[in-house]
């Protein structure tokens, strides 16, 4: 299984900051199921269809062949398959996906799939549950130790319920304050917890925003997201450990200036 479900906190960021550090001659595509709308297409500046609202609505939803003809590569050289923009419609698309499509995702040896959930609470997701991997991307409420309390209680909960079905679970976190790395991981009992770098530039960069690839690839953020790379593979069963720490210098830098 090569699916690595990410949610939470700036969860569209966070995967597709995975895709552009993913190791070079490890494919891997970027899926969206965030129930709330997609954003990829606006990022990345490709058209809206086609994309997974095709795939669902296709004669054969449940092929891998049908998926791969609606993804679309992006000028930065990823993968995409873009959801609706507007909630309503990819709600709906979404649960669709769940059951026509999903499973196909679920089911690949190559290329990784790191799909995009959005902000979920409360049960887990479909995505969730059949991931290979979760990685809950948690930004840290700065300015009240008692709301950062609360977000680490959320994310708690949600590690407990993937425990319980043997689903390993990576916090990316956002912000050294006012948990550290160590507290963190003690207090949710994740399977890891990985410091990702608070570094605005970098992060509007990866949302679309014009910007020098080179100096995005040497960003604090992008460095932080390769080590987190390093992490999921780690917890991914199909993937070596040993060629997680390849830089993807043959991939077109994201921001598209070098």
């Amino acid at each position: 299984m090569s699916l690595v479900a990410v949610v939470g906190d700036g969860c569209t960021t966070t995967a597709l900051g995975l895709a552009a550090a993913w190791p070079v001659g490890e494919p891997c595509m970027v899926a969206e199921f965030d129930p709330a709308g997609g954003c990829l297409a606006a990022w990345l500046d490709v058209p809206r269809s086609p994309g997974l609202a095709d795939v669902v609505a296709s004669a054969s939803p449940g092929s891998w062949a049908t998926v791969r003809a609606m993804s679309q590569r992006s000028q930065s050289g990823v993968e995409v398959l873009v959801a609706p923009t507007r909630s309503v419609e990819a709600a709906a698309v979404v649960l669709a996906a769940t059951t026509a499509v999903l499973p196909v995702l679920c089911g690949l040896d190559l290329p990784v799939v790191i799909a995009d959930g959005g902000r979920t609470r409360g049960p887990l997701s479909a995505l969730a549950l059949q991931a290979g991997v979760v990685v809950i991307a948690h930004r840290q409420q700065r300015g009240s130790a008692a709301a950062a309390a609360l977000g680490l209680e959320r994310v708690a909960e949600t590690a407990s319920q993937l425990a319980a079905r043997s689903i390993p679970m990576v916090v990316a976190l956002v912000g050294a304050e006012p948990y550290g790395v160590d507290e963190v991981a003690q207090f949710v009992r994740a399977d890891a917890v990985v410091a990702l770098a608070d570094d605005p530039w970098a992060a509007a960069v990866l949302a679309g925003r014009a910007g020098s690839g080179t100096r995005l690839s040497r960003s604090p953020l992008m460095r932080s997201i390769v080590e987190l790379a390093g992490v999921v593979t780690q917890w991914l069963p199909r993937v070596s450990p040993s060629d997680v720490w390849a830089q993807p210098s043959d991939r077109r830098p994201i921001g598209g200036r070098s």
